[in-house]
């Protein structure tokens, strides 16, 4: 939480009248904190700005049939280089070492401690509902690989029953982990999410720096407040879908070219660019490099970078380094994971892959306070377009 200040000063930091501020309050978009009199109120400079930043369009120019949305959420506060978790900078979490499993029980803990430790859990392990054979859907995008293997699982509430939402995040994280790739080592041992991640992906033997990138990749990723899949992720909760359902819509969305199939197009150029004597030559339509809300620097990237730098051998660095070099804006975490899937020698559609099951974390918690609100709340209204 940011400072608190009072509502002609809210008003203020908005562009709004004090009536607007009100309005934006019962409408659930801004919380209201009581004063010390017990009468007057106060604003979160924190919520402030994240609501100051969402009510103005994120780039210019905006296409004509945009939609703004804003919604008021704990999960996440996300502001140009700034990313909270439950009011945690990511970046701290990183620096402190805080494996996934950690960070994801923070996100589903919502507590007040702002302890990244408040859930603790281990993939189960042994044989899970997959859905189809290993082999069934070769060929077929990850993404869909696994909303295949979820959609397997069944529901993972009984009718009428609320979701308890960390254990079924936990099963279906493990379920997507089992989906994925081949094992190239004992993924049937207990071990970290990272560890049998990695295990799953790549053929390089998991170092403790290897799987620690792995991780910090894992935690950087797992929320970004809402991103196009956490709102499909919400509209299905406000349906009151399951867990499993939720996750399906994210997947969905996150399968996009413009969203989580992002790292895969750069692994892939990685990949192109490594052969010897192959020209120099941009990413794909410029992705990986700038960010619609970071417009300083995606502030996930340095700390993914470095440890990515700390595995990789000193011809994998000249060529990210090469990939950065007259870049026009700073690059983004797609340009890390990409990175980070190239140095681990792990196939392109890992990065997608690892990006949804980051994310997985951050839907859950996303779903579970959609659950809070008042159901079927998203409602679209259709105009006729007019003719020119």
């Amino acid at each position: 939480m940011g400072e608190l200040v009072d509502a002609r000063t809210a008003a203020e930091r908005l562009g709004v009248d004090v009536r607007t501020l009100y309005a934006y309050v019962s409408r659930g978009a801004l919380r209201r904190v009581p004063g010390p009199d017990g009468r007057s109120s106060r604003y979160d400079s924190d919520e402030l700005g994240l609501l100051a930043r969402r009510s103005r369009p994120r780039t210019l120019p905006r296409p004509a049939a945009s939609i703004d949305l804003v919604i008021a959420t704990r999960v996440s506060t996300v502001t140009d280089g700034l990313v909270r978790y439950r009011g945690t900078d990511v970046l701290d979490l990183v620096a402190a070492g805080e494996p996934f499993e950690a960070v994801a029980g923070l996100l589903w803990a919502g507590g007040a401690d702002g302890s990244a430790g408040a859930v603790e859990w281990q993939v189960p392990a042994g044989p899970l509902p997959i859905g189809p054979a290993p082999g069934a859907l070769a060929g077929v995008p990850v993404a869909h690989r696994l909303a295949a293997a979820v959609a397997g699982t069944g529901g993972t509430a009984g009718p009428g029953s609320p979701p308890d939402w960390p254990a079924a995040g936990r099963l279906l994280i493990a379920t997507l982990i089992e989906a994925s790739g081949t094992a190239a080592g004992d993924a049937s041992a207990p071990s970290s999410v990272a560890g049998r991640l990695w295990r799953r992906w790549s053929p390089l033997r998991p170092t403790v720096a290897r799987v620690r990138a792995l991780n910090t990749a894992l935690v950087l990723l797992a929320e970004h407040e809402l991103a196009p899949s956490t709102l499909a992720v919400r509209v299905a909760a406000s349906t009151r879908a399951t867990p499993v359902g939720c996750l399906l819509a994210g997947l969905g969305a996150l399968s996009g070219a413009l969203h989580g199939d992002v790292p895969r197009l750069l692994r892939e150029w990685f990949l192109s660019r490594a052969v010897k004597g192959a020209p120099d030559a941009a990413p794909p339509s410029g992705a990986g490099f700038g960010h619609s809300v970071h417009r300083r620097g995606d502030p996930r990237t340095p700390p993914l970078l470095q440890a990515v730098y700390a595995i990789a051998t000193q011809a994998d660095r000249d060529l990210i380094e090469r990939a950065r070099h007259g870049a026009p804006a700073p690059p983004n975490i797609d340009f890390a994971l990409g990175a980070l899937g190239h140095v681990a020698r792990m196939p392109p559609q890992a990065a997608t892959a690892i990006f949804a099951i980051a994310r997985t974390a951050g839907w859950m918690a996303h779903a579970a306070e959609e659950y809070s609100e008042p159901p079927l709340r998203f409602r679209g209204r259709a105009v006729t377009p007019v003719r020119r």
